[in-house]
C-alpha cells in the first residue's frame, strides 16, 4: 500500500510539474516550437544514443571480466535496452538499474555480482559526468548562478570521496570492527556482496572511467543536436555545466520516469543561457523522446523474451 501511495504521488508531481510549466511557457507555443524541429538533427542524435548504449554494455562487460564473469556483448546491449524500458514506466530514474541487477541474476545465478556491478557501472559514469562539469566550471564559473556552482563542486566531491574510500581497504577492516557487523557478514549474501566489491582494482575501475568519458561525450552532442533541431545555437560549455546536474536530479525518487523535473530543470538552467522557455522546454521534451524510442526498443526486446521464455517452458522434456 506504501508503495502504491508513493508511486502515485511521484505521478502526481510529475504531472502538476508539467502542468505548471505548460501554463507558464505557454502550449501553443512549445507545440508550434516542435512542429518546427529539424528531424534530422533528432534521428542523429538517437543513433548516436544507440551507439553510446552499445558504448555502455561494452563498460559493464568490462567489470563482468573484472569479477571473472564472461557474458556476450549482445546479451548486455539487450539487457540495457531492457532497463531503459522499465525507466520508462517505474517511478524512479534507477528503476531500470533494479531490472538489470534482476534479469542479470537471473541470467548469470550471481546475484552479488550483478548488483555491485550495476552500482559501479551507474557510479562510474556520474563521477565522470560531474568531473566533466567542475573542468568546465573553472573556466566559465561566470556563466551560472552561484547554486548552481555550489551544486556542481558538491556533488563532485562527494563523488571522489565516495571513490576514494571504495579502495582503502583499511576503512573496510574498521567497518568490521563494529558490534553489528561481524554478525551480519556472516550471512551467505552479504558476504558475497562484500567479497565481489573489494574484488575490483583500480585498473578495471580507471577502463570503466574511461569509456565513461567517452559516453558522456556523446551525452553531451546529442544535447548540442537537440538544441540544434530547434534552432537553439550556445556554446557548448553550458552543455558541460547543465547537463550533469539534469542527470543526476533524474536518479532522484520524486517523479515519474523524471517527467516534470527534467523539464523543469532545463527551463531553469537553459534560460540562464539565454535560450527562451519554450525552446528549453521542447529541448526537454525532445532529449525524453529519445528515451522513449530507446525504451519501445526495449519493450519490444522484453516482450520478444519473454514469449520465447514461454515457447521453451512448454516444450515437451
Amino acid at each position: 500500500m506504501r508503495r502504491f501511495f508513493f508511486s502515485l504521488l511521484r505521478i502526481l508531481v510529475s504531472l502538476g510539474l508539467l502542468a505548471f510549466l505548460l501554463t507558464k511557457v505557454g502550449v501553443r507555443e512549445t507545440r508550434e516550437t516542435l512542429e518546427s524541429m529539424d528531424l534530422r538533427y533528432f534521428w542523429a542524435a538517437l543513433a548516436i544514443y544507440l551507439v553510446g548504449l552499445v558504448l555502455k554494455s561494452y563498460r559493464w562487460q568490462l567489470l563482468l571480466r573484472a569479477q571473472k564473469v564472461e557474458t556476450p556483448l549482445p546479451k548486455l546491449v539487450s539487457l540495457y535496452l531492457i532497463g531503459s524500458f522499465f525507466n520508462q514506466v517505474l517511478p524512479t530514474g534507477f528503476g531500470g538499474d533494479a531490472v538489470r541487477v534482476y534479469e542479470f541474476a537471473q541470467y548469470s545465478k550471481r546475484p552479488a555480482i550483478s548488483i555491485t556491478t550495476v552500482v559501479v557501472d551507474r557510479f562510474t559514469g556520474l563521477l565522470v559526468l560531474f568531473a566533466m562539469a567542475s573542468l568546465a566550471l573553472a573556466f566559465s564559473y561566470q556563466l551560472v548562478a552561484p547554486e548552481v556552482r555550489a551544486a556542481i563542486i558538491f556533488v563532485f566531491l562527494g563523488s571522489l570521496f565516495i571513490t576514494w574510500a571504495f579502495f582503502q581497504r583499511a576503512i573496510w577492516q574498521r567497518l568490521k570492527g563494529l558490534p553489528f557487523l561481524p554478525s551480519l557478514a556472516r550471512r551467505g549474501r552479504v558476504r558475497e556482496l562484500y567479497e565481489s566489491a573489494q574484488a575490483y582494482t583500480l585498473g578495471p575501475f580507471a577502463t570503466a572511467l574511461a569509456i565513461s568519458l567517452a559516453f558522456n561525450i556523446l551525452i553531451m552532442i546529442i544535447n548540442y543536436l537537440v538544441a540544434l533541431s530547434l534552432g537553439v545555437k550556445i556554446p557548448p560549455v553550458y552543455f558541460l555545466l547543465f547537463i550533469p546536474l539534469i542527470s543526476f536530479l533524474l536518479i532522484l525518487p520524486i517523479s515519474f520516469s523524471g517527467l516534470g523535473v527534467r523539464e523543469g530543470a532545463y527551463v531553469y538552467l537553459f534560460t540562464q543561457a539565454g535560450v527562451p522557455p519554450s525552446l528549453a522546454l521542447a529541448m526537454s521534451l525532445c532529449t525524453y523522446g529519445i528515451s522513449v524510442v530507446t525504451g519501445l526498443i526495449g519493450g519490444l526486446l522484453y516482450a520478444v523474451e519473454g514469449y520465447k521464455g514461454m515457447r521453451e517452458s512448454d516444450q515437451p522434456r
